[in-house]
């Protein structure tokens, strides 16, 4: 017979590790796929930000050197570029977080799942009606 002894997990550590390491709670909680997916997705985010704020920043180079309107209109259209992978970023910083607290807090769960005699999930379903 073989005994799992699963010990918890901080579920302030998780979100902390999430927070600043991309994936981190969700490597933390041995939630290896979810860490790659969110990590992945995370790391993906940065590197377009820092992407976009390098690209934001030799547009405004050459605009202090000589102005054009087709600059401008790219200008523009790099700060609205910059503004949705900050709330993309945000948006997947936040589940990543939620993410984390939730596979620590269930770390330890427990589940007890009875068989039937074929080796099938059994579910028992009961209907209490009061009149």
């Amino acid at each position: 017979m073989l005994i799992l002894i699963l010990i918890s997990k901080s579920a302030a550590t998780a979100m902390l590790l999430t927070t600043f390491i991309p994936g981190g709670g969700q490597f933390y909680t041995k939630r290896w796929v979810k860490g790659i997916l969110i990590g992945g997705t995370q790391s993906y985010i940065i590197y377009k930000g820092v992407s976009t704020q390098f690209d934001l920043n030799d547009i405004n180079q050459r605009l202090k050197e000589s102005y054009s309107d087709s600059l401008a209109q790219e200008k523009d259209a790099l700060l609205v570029r910059r503004r949705e992978i900050i709330w993309w970023g945000a948006l997947v910083w936040t589940i990543g977080i939620l993410d984390a607290y939730v596979d620590a807090q269930l770390y330890d769960f427990e589940s007890d799942i009875t068989m039937d005699p074929g080796g099938n999930p059994k579910l028992n379903v009961s209907i209490n009606i009061h009149y």
